[in-house]
């Protein structure tokens, strides 16, 4: 489900052909682990949120968690004319002894960088924007050229939508 997830999600974006990129840290528990996709939530698709930006792709998930980055995420990129790509530094979640959220090791984030550049080939051309002290440190060791930097919503969701609409909106 989630790998069919993710297969959708990556040839509808081929044809939306986005402008812009947010690279996140690794997929949370609560979000892409368990939907497929980075920054969403079961709740999000439930809700059928993403259909604006993907109109006649029906994702599929099994439970209704939310996730708080992802729902602030989306409230910003529910603006845009277009949705972004959106990936992660690590693209695995990196699991804590129980089962919870971790920081990426040095070395996950060295085998993410090969998926990260696989995945910005496949959409040329889009500006990057780094989500996330992490994702801003790795995109400046693998010499990703960013068009800016997002603070990550998981603790500061009023400046990552402050931030999002002076980049977006001023």
């Amino acid at each position: 489900m989630r790998r069919l997830n993710l297969i959708k999600y990556f040839s509808a974006l081929y044809w939306i052909k986005p402008d812009w990129m947010f690279i996140g840290e690794a997929p949370g528990v609560h979000g892409c682990v368990k939907t497929g996709i980075p920054f969403t939530s079961e709740r999000l698709i439930q809700e059928r949120r993403l259909e604006r930006h993907f109109p006649g792709t029906r994702f599929v998930v099994e439970g209704n968690k939310s996730e708080a980055s992802a729902t602030v995420v989306w409230g910003a990129v529910d603006r845009l004319a277009k949705p972004p790509v959106m990936w992660n530094a690590f693209p695995l979640h990196p699991r804590n002894k129980d089962g919870g959220n971790r920081t990426p090791t040095s070395a996950e984030l060295r085998m993410g960088a090969y998926a990260l550049s696989t995945v910005m080939d496949l959409f040329p051309g889009v500006k990057v924007i780094s989500v996330g002290e992490k994702a801003k440190k790795v995109c400046k060791k693998i010499g990703v050229q960013t068009a800016g930097h997002l603070i990550h919503p998981s603790f500061h969701a009023k400046e990552f939508r402050e931030q999002f609409e002076t980049y977006f909106f001023n």
